[in-house]
């Protein structure tokens, strides 16, 4: 299966409000596999095993782009492992076909950005998705609020022009009744900008308190969208 730029950005947004765990590339949480990472790096893993977990798609930093390149799609917890492409942050940044200073980072979503043995995906418009750590998960950040020093393309990728508008026409259509890792990734960006979606949050399932948040947002931004939550929403929520 071909890995696109475009491919990247939309499976790390589909990621966000996950929880990070070092060393993992997209499995599903268990605590098999957690005791697995407690035994490879205990350093990392000195907590007990939250049930809350179970199931859910688990990244570290540069995990987030090794799910992607070795999953079928944004849900699938059952990634094929590569050895040739099992590299660090700085492993995969002394790969990058094209690297430079973070002060040239082109506006090219889907482009890696570095710092400090950390890596995270620029999805555009002067943010990145990035598997921030333990306690922050996988979370949308402002470019200009991390201290990112290098920007570079990832060997594995295909770097066709990548149109940020052509991204948000692919992102599904969303409506109440759906449930899904979209879902999940539209609430959290909600979320972030102070709707109230009650008890159950950012659970990925498109109910009545979420309809009534995507529509007191498009009405506050002057949206007009015939059916929940489409492109236009989609641009304003992720800043395109």
């Amino acid at each position: 299966m071909e890995k696109t730029a475009k491919g990247l950005v939309k499976y790390a947004i589909a990621q966000l409000g996950r929880p990070y765990w070092y060393g993992t590339f997209g499995q599903g949480a268990g605590k098999a596999l957690y005791e697995q990472k407690r035994r490879q790096y205990p350093h990392n893993y000195q907590a007990e095993y939250d049930a809350s977990q179970e199931g859910e798609k688990v990244h570290d930093c540069v995990g987030l782009i090794k799910g992607y390149l070795w999953s079928n799609s944004a849900d699938d917890a059952s990634p094929v492992y590569n050895v040739e492409q099992d590299v660090s942050a700085n492993g995969m940044l002394g790969l990058c076909t094209d690297v430079g200073g973070i002060n040239t980072l082109p506006e090219m979503p889907g482009v890696l950005v570095f710092f400090n043995n950390h890596v995270g995906v620029y999805i555009g418009n002067g943010e990145v998705v990035e598997a921030r750590s333990r306690k922050w998960g996988v979370v949308k950040t402002k470019l200009a609020d991390r201290p990112w020093e290098k920007w570079g393309c990832c060997p594995y990728i295909d770097y066709e022009p990548v149109l940020s508008d052509t991204i948000m026409l692919e992102l599904p259509v969303l409506k109440k009744g759906t449930k899904s890792s979209a879902v999940r990734a539209m609430q959290l960006l909600l979320l972030g900008n102070g709707a109230d979606l009650g008890k159950y949050g950012a659970d990925g399932s498109y109910g009545g308190k979420t309809d009534k948040a995507v529509r007191a947002y498009q009405a506050a931004n002057e949206l007009e969208e015939d059916i929940g939550c489409a492109s236009k929403t989609w641009a304003k929520l992720l800043g395109v």
